[in-house]
């Protein structure tokens, strides 16, 4: 018979596990000095423009995932 610890554990495994899962299926953006949504010359080490740009990025990517894009 499980006990709580015993129930505990297994849905923090599972929990870790789906996270791995998803974090896998993200791609990582990397600086090349040029904004990754809109293009604009950034400053080095730099990814996005502006917050505008990154949340439209965000925004972007969860309507691909939705989509099956």
């Amino acid at each position: 018979m499980s006990d709580i610890a015993d129930v505990s554990d297994k849905n923090i495994e599972t929990f870790i596990n789906s996270a791995i899962a998803n974090a896998s299926r993200h791609t990582q953006l990397h600086s090349d000095g040029h904004c990754a949504f809109c293009d604009e010359q950034v400053d080095i080490g730099m990814v996005f423009c502006n917050k505008d740009c990154r949340d439209d990025y965000d925004k972007q990517q969860r309507i691909r995932n939705i989509s099956g894009n």
